[in-house]
């Protein structure tokens, strides 16, 4: 059976890749998924954290070309200029928490867990166990931390959609995932 989508109004722009070049942002890869995977741009350089490794400093354009060549949909979420500390910075503590999770695991850590710890240490956002996309997108726009969303190669209709699943139905596609190049 297919849940419904859970529908989030946002400002949206027409993008731009020059966009990404500058401030931080949340890119939801393959955003109609389930899961959709997430991860950080800082100045136009991409991190996440995926099933075999933490990526880091992956292009904006590298990763712009794969995404429009594999027409996988996308969603880029510009968060709030951060106050206090630069870009930087931000990107190099993040990369620290991506090496420490080392990689995607079932119960363990998911591509949001390095994010979620990344919001409580720097926007002072608690900590939810077991919170799923969705619900994480929804409390950061009830904060004021995204300003707009663009999208690639999806259509944007005065905000997001995303698809809901449970806890259940996100470990079973890490265990899933896993099996591919791992015994564990």
């Amino acid at each position: 059976m297919t849940s419904p989508n859970i529908y989030i109004p946002l400002q949206t722009l027409t993008f731009a890749p020059k966009l990404l070049e500058k401030g931080s942002w949340l890119a939801i890869v393959h955003s109609q998924r389930i899961p959709p995977h997430v991860g950080m741009l800082f100045s136009g350089n991409y991190n996440s954290l995926t099933i075999k490794e933490a990526e880091i400093n992956i292009s904006s354009e590298v990763f712009l070309k794969m995404l429009s060549q594999k027409k996988i949909k996308t969603l880029f979420l510009k968060l709030a200029h951060h106050p206090v500390f630069s870009l930087d910075h931000q990107m190099a503590m993040f990369q620290e928490q991506l090496k420490k999770f080392g990689c995607v695991k079932s119960t363990q850590a998911t591509c949001l867990s390095p994010i979620k710890l990344f919001f409580s240490e720097f926007y002072a956002l608690p900590l939810v166990d077991k919170e799923l996309l969705f619900d994480f997108i929804l409390r950061l726009k009830e904060n004021n931390f995204l300003d707009f969303v663009c999208g690639l190669n999806v259509e944007l209709n005065d905000g997001v959609e995303l698809p809901f699943y449970s806890s259940e139905e996100l470990n079973d596609k890490i265990t899933s995932e896993r099996s591919l190049y791992y015994n564990n």
